[in-house]
């Protein structure tokens, strides 16, 4: 083999393993919803991105790229897909796959799970309920109820307003919200192993084997922030 011809094979391989590292699926949807309706969102790794506006319709795109080059992990992004359904009251979207776990064996060796980016933009004043399982949870401008549940994952919550009881459910995970300094709002935390800082006044009422409480009314009290947590760090900041 010339160094000419050596070459050119080198670059075709190097071009195929970027085309296999590049492989992606995307899937794309615009779906009405009412400014009260509810927005519900069940996810499996990767990254949950979430806006509002002041349209009563919601976008959602979503990302799912391979975890690996390898043929195992290529078939599982195949194996992959989102369920993305809805009507005025209630949009899902739902990650769904045919293999179990975030990482399975092959001959290969160990394949990781595709990667899933979620960019979702909803009504302003709509209910979200999360649940995600290793995903990473940016929400910003929110003035509806938020129902939270983590597991293994950090989230950063932006509310516009806080008028609505909202709860935040995290197990080996954290959580930075941000609230308007203005906010009338009761907090109750609970916890296992868990630590809060917060620019708002609260008071710990119980720490015993491990678990703490702590309570608080800000500006006299209103909507509840309820949090609970299992080995999780939280931050309320004001704005």
């Amino acid at each position: 083999m010339t160094a000419r011809t050596a070459g050119i094979a080198f670059a075709l391989m190097l071009g195929a393993t970027s085309l296999y590292a590049a492989e992606t699926r995307n899937f794309d949807r615009t779906l009405p919803l009412s400014a009260s309706g509810t927005v519900e969102i069940d996810a499996h790794n990767g990254t949950i991105q979430l806006r509002t506006w002041d349209r009563p319709d919601v976008e959602v795109h979503v990302r799912i790229e391979a975890g690996g080059d390898s043929p195992a992990a290529r078939s599982r992004l195949r194996e992959s897909t989102v369920d993305i359904d809805g009507s005025s009251n209630l949009v899902s979207i739902k990650w769904r796959n045919d293999w179990s776990g975030p990482w399975s064996w092959s001959w290969f060796g160990w394949d990781i799970a595709p990667e899933v980016t979620y960019s979702i933009t909803a009504p302003r004043t709509a209910s979200v309920r999360i649940r995600n399982h290793n995903a990473k949870v940016e929400i910003r401008d929110l003035s509806g109820p938020l129902d939270l549940a983590t597991h293994n994952g950090y989230s950063h919550i932006e509310f516009a307003s806080f008028t609505h009881a909202s709860r935040i459910t995290s197990h080996n995970g954290g959580a930075e919200l941000v609230l308007p300094a203005s906010s009338k709002l009761e907090i109750r935390s609970t916890g296992h192993r868990m630590h809060l800082q917060s620019d708002f006044p609260v008071t710990m009422q119980a720490s015993d084997f491990g678990r703490h409480r702590f309570d608080g009314k800000v500006s006299g009290g209103g909507p509840e922030l309820r949090i609970e947590s299992h080995n999780g760090s939280f931050r309320l900041r004001s704005k």
